[in-house]
């Protein structure tokens, strides 16, 4: 941590990280070295992060508060085991959490009702093998909070409480107090940590370079290098297209987007003709096509000129 401050001219440091690195042994190296931290939580394996979301969904809606700059996102704090809790509720994420849960109920439901068909037809009858069986299905399901079955005999009915999926729900950890920074600013920090994530996405996502996987530190701090690189070329052809907006002849409404313009430019092909002599020309930039090269500033004047080799 010294060397952080030294170096950079900082006091208070947090370290905000993803679940993956959520243990009692690294959050101990991480206050004995003298950082705070905000940490995302694994909403499945802590019991105390599945108290905080029944307590969070028990707050009316004077409880959360919405997150400037992050539409249809909102969030509340709550207090446990001497531990400061942010619980987060976002829009887009319930959508993507829905279907994923739906199918696991579905799954469950079919498993259990395949259990009640071998209870009816005498296949299982010892009652302490059948509410094994039943408590294997709902342990084993991933949708277990919201899942409850009762049994006397057999198995007599399952019941599923959708709300306590907490689709479109996740929960921060932090040690910073709400003087240093409140809900809303935990909130806004994580979103900084999404952008750098994103950064770091440009070379396998825009740019197309296959991932690798690095062990060493000269090899992790060239990565780390290639990223920023990647996103500063990333900045600047963003900055060309906003200054040029270039228009889809199909939908002058919509600016095109990066990846798009990189799409349309992916479709110009360079041809090599063998007909005695080889012939050598590139396809034709169609107007689309056209824009974004201008916006760009690349020289194309002799591509369409056929070449003999």
């Amino acid at each position: 941590m010294t060397d952080y401050q030294a170096r950079f001219g900082v006091g208070k440091i947090a370290l905000l990280c993803d679940r993956g690195i959520v243990s009692e042994q690294n959050l101990g190296d991480v206050a004995a070295a003298g950082f705070d931290h905000v940490l995302a939580t694994r909403l499945h394996h802590d019991e105390d992060v599945a108290a905080v979301l029944e307590e969070a969904a028990a707050t009316g809606e004077g409880g959360w508060t919405k997150v400037s700059g992050a539409e249809g996102t909102s969030c509340c704090e709550v207090t446990r085991s001497g531990r400061r809790f942010v619980v987060v509720f976002c829009e887009e994420r319930k959508s993507r959490d829905d279907r994923p849960g739906e199918e696991l109920l579905a799954r469950t439901e079919e498993r259990l009702i395949t259990l009640a068909d071998r209870v009816r037809t005498g296949k299982l009858v010892d009652p302490a093998k059948i509410g094994a069986a039943a408590d294997r299905i709902v342990r084993d399901s991933g949708v277990a909070r919201c899942c409850s079955v009762t049994i006397r005999h057999s198995v007599s009915s399952w019941r599923f409480d959708e709300e306590k999926l907490f689709a479109g729900r996740y929960v921060f950890v932090t040690s910073l107090s709400a003087k240093e920074a409140s809900a809303t600013d935990v909130v806004r920090h994580y979103r900084m940590l999404q952008a750098v994530e994103r950064r770091c996405q440009v070379m396998k996502d825009l740019l197309a370079v296959r991932p690798v996987c690095h062990r060493t530190e000269d090899r992790v701090r060239a990565h780390i290098s290639l990223c920023v690189i990647a996103a500063m070329i990333e900045a600047v052809m963003g900055d060309d297209l906003e200054a040029a907006q270039p228009k889809d002849p199909n939908l002058p409404a919509q600016n095109v987007t990066l990846s798009r313009a990189l799409a349309e430019l992916g479709k110009i092909r360079r041809h090599h003709l063998h007909a005695g002599r080889g012939i050598k020309f590139a396809d034709r930039p169609d107007k689309l096509q056209r824009q974004i090269l201008d916006a760009f500033r690349v020289e194309d004047s002799t591509w369409g000129r056929a070449k003999l080799s």
